[in-house]
């Protein structure tokens, strides 16, 4: 079972005057009517989830159908509603669900195979059918990925600020992982100062090799090697279009990858949470692990890549507390879905992805 991501959607309708068209009230009813129904949709499937964690499966199952009845199902409910569906010994709701599932977002295949919940639907045929459909799918995604990055605008990021009035142990204090963010702008000046506390330079080296790309960072690596690539997506920055960029660390610039994208669809691979709802932008964090593990082996894939996105990580919590903005580390996400919407390289693997927004 996956534990939902559930946000309470509320409209509150101001005054009416006393004299109303008919107009006027059509257009009361035709946005009310809606506001219900998602109301009703969020409460069950918040019931659904309650009954499933406390194991009553058949009871979760109604309550997802009810739901479906008010509203289209998310991937979250109907995966849900498919496991309820296979515990309790019905297998045709339990894939058509599935399908569902799989059809609205790029589901991973490991996650049904591993999934406790659905072993009851491992000796249908129609198990086979879905794992296939979904591999299909999946070796389309990949090939359709580029083998390296386009060579789009760049743009030049403003220079970083090297000292500030919050000091490093205030920021330590202080820092915690906000999932709520006013609906206003980033600054391009904020999100520079963010990217390149992340893993901007900070000591080029001349005639550097060609795995230190242009010096030492502001984050420590294994080895010097870096394999970390980081995106900024913007959705209200002031002074810069909202596109995806891709951070180019050694000449602190940014590289337009898609100046058209959907920030619905950048929601959805990370799976509607909360965060996306106001976020003016965020970090996104991909490796390239074979610039780790041609030195290090398994233990580069196994710990020091992971070791570095850590590093980097809390260097973009401890300057966003400095620059009043709030951010959280994603680790949830469809690895599948977030790669085609960054329009990522194959050989690269998503790791994080961090809102941002002003608190």
């Amino acid at each position: 079972m996956w534990q939902a991501h559930l946000s309470a959607c509320i409209m509150r309708i101001g005054g009416i005057p006393m004299m109303i068209k008919v107009v006027a009230l059509f257009i009361l009813v035709s946005c009310f009517i809606p506001a219900l129904f998602a109301q009703e949709y969020d409460q069950l499937v918040m019931e659904a989830s309650s009954r499933m964690l406390d194991s009553d499966y058949q009871a979760a199952l109604d309550l997802y159908r009810q739901a479906f009845m008010a509203e289209e199902g998310d991937v979250f409910d109907l995966y849900n509603a498919a496991c309820a569906a296979a515990v309790c010994d019905s297998p045709d709701a339990a894939f058509m669900y599935l399908e569902k599932a799989a059809n609205s977002i790029l589901v991973e295949k490991e996650w049904l195979e591993e999934d406790e919940d659905l072993l009851s639907l491992h000796s249908d045929n129609r198990w086979f059918t879905l794992l296939a459909s979904i591999d299909s799918r999946i070796d389309s995604v990949l090939t359709s990925l580029p083998e390296e990055h386009p060579q789009g605008p760049v743009i030049e990021l403003p220079q970083p600020r090297l000292s500030s009035d919050v000091s490093v142990e205030e920021a330590m204090q202080n820092r915690r992982s906000i999932r709520f963010y006013e609906d206003s702008p980033l600054t391009i000046t904020e999100v520079s100062q963010l990217l390149w506390s992340a893993y901007g330079l900070s000591y080029p080296v001349e005639n550097a090799p060609d795995f230190l790309r242009g010096g030492l960072r502001t984050a420590p690596s294994a080895g010097a090697l870096y394999p970390l690539d980081l995106y900024l997506v913007a959705r209200n920055v002031t002074d810069l279009d909202p596109g995806i960029y891709l951070y180019r660390s050694e000449t602190h610039e940014l590289i337009l990858i898609a100046g058209e994208y959907s920030w619905e669809e950048f929601s959805n691979a990370g799976f509607n949470q909360l965060h996306f709802e106001t976020a003016a932008a965020a970090i996104v964090y991909s490796a390239v692990f074979e610039r780790c593990t041609d030195i290090y082996g398994d233990r580069g894939a196994e710990r020091y890549v992971c070791m570095d996105l850590g590093h980097s990580a809390e260097n973009i919590y401890l300057q966003a507390y400095a620059l009043n903005i709030g951010t959280c580390a994603i680790g949830a996400f469809s690895d599948l879905a977030l790669k085609q919407v960054i329009r990522m390289t194959r050989a690269e693997v998503p790791l994080y992805i961090m809102p941002l927004g002003k608190v």
